[in-house]
């Protein structure tokens, strides 16, 4: 780690930065004369640099830096190799599209291996293919109450923090306002507004069938989450802590992928969150490579494992349904990367 420092005056008060500094590299296996060295020629005193390595090296804190950050360095290797393994001959730069293959298949090629498809065969025979659209709506549902998000465009992380743009109003008014603010992030039916436990929206289930051998004898509406916006509703780059599909109905979704190991997604990120943009007409240097990005249309079911980062926007009008429940455990809620890295 570099020492963002200027030369000048002698300095016998070491600035609580340079001693982090200082404490970092030590814990990483720079010796004390390196660290010496880089804090005289940045001007601190020969006395004060000496002083300050010794005593950190005194700080039983430090001896659990060092185990720590031995223990980190060899699991950078342990990524290190499985990412120069998948940058091979078969690593992921397209994503497969398919049928949906039979449980012992699907749990073969893509749950354990973690490996995401698009299945084309699932959704296309659902009833919601020709009773979901625009039209539809109004008439099965225009005095329905439902319960969405209103002002998106207004903060800075409207996914985040979602609970404070919670709306209800009938099905007709959210489809007025969607089309008043389209093509715009402003107005979106999330999953987290629960649309698929509302009883007055239970027909919608009956519109829906998923293979029960892959996920489950009957559908779980706690665990399905309707999403219905206009063309620019946008998810940020972010990972979930289950398995999941989507299910696109009415209109296209382009997506972007990223896998766990892309662990340059980390910086800066909030929980699931990632701060990174890949919209951004500049990218970083640090972006994943390769990210998998492809348009999803409608018919079409996509697996995304869990800890697979993803950003999602609407192109269309569109109406998705997102499953988490399969026919066998799917939790990984201890799995929060982003947590782990809170007070870096």
């Amino acid at each position: 780690m570099p020492l963002d420092i200027s030369a000048g005056e002698s300095i016998a008060v070491v600035h609580p930065r340079w001693r982090r500094w200082a404490a970092e590299n030590l814990a990483r296996g720079a010796t004390l004369a390196q660290v010496e060295a880089e804090l005289v020629s940045a001007g601190v005193t020969e006395v004060a640099a000496r002083e300050l390595v010794a005593a950190l090296v005194d700080d039983a804190a430090m001896s659990v830096a060092r185990e720590l950050a031995s223990r980190v360095a060899a699991l950078e290797l342990v990524l290190r190799l499985r990412l120069d393994r998948s940058a091979g001959p078969q690593a992921r730069t397209t994503i497969e599209r398919t049928r949906m293959p039979d449980a012992a298949t699907f749990v073969a090629r893509h749950w354990e291996t973690s490996t995401p498809a698009i299945f084309t065969d699932v959704v296309t025979a659902w009833p919601a293919m020709t009773r979901w659209g625009r039209a539809d709506l109004l008439e099965r549902f225009a005095d329905v109450d439902v319960e969405i998000c209103v002002g998106r465009c207004t903060i800075d992380r409207p996914d985040a923090e979602w609970r404070s743009l919670r709306r209800t109003v009938s099905m007709r008014e959210f489809l007025a306002r969607i089309d008043a603010a389209s093509p715009a992030n402003d107005v979106y039916m999330i999953a987290r507004n629960a649309g698929l436990c509302r009883p007055e929206l239970a027909p919608l289930l009956d519109d829906m069938v998923l293979p029960p051998d892959v996920f489950g004898p009957a559908l779980v509406p706690r665990r399905l989450g309707l999403w219905i916006g206009g063309a620019g509703t946008h998810s940020p780059m972010h990972h979930d802590l289950d398995d999941s599909v989507l299910c696109q109905v009415v209109g296209r979704k382009r997506v972007r992928l990223a896998p766990p190991e892309a662990v340059t997604l980390l910086d800066g990120s909030r929980g699931v969150y990632s701060w990174w943009d890949p919209r951004d007409p500049e990218p970083i240097d640090a972006g994943p490579t390769p990210l998998l990005e492809f348009v999803l249309e409608p018919g079409e079911m996509l697996y995304i494992p869990s800890g697979w980062w993803h950003q999602v926007d609407a192109l269309d009008f569109s109406i998705s349904v997102n499953a988490l429940h399969f026919a066998w455990p799917n939790d990984h809620a201890w799995y929060l990367p982003g947590r782990a890295l809170r007070g870096r």
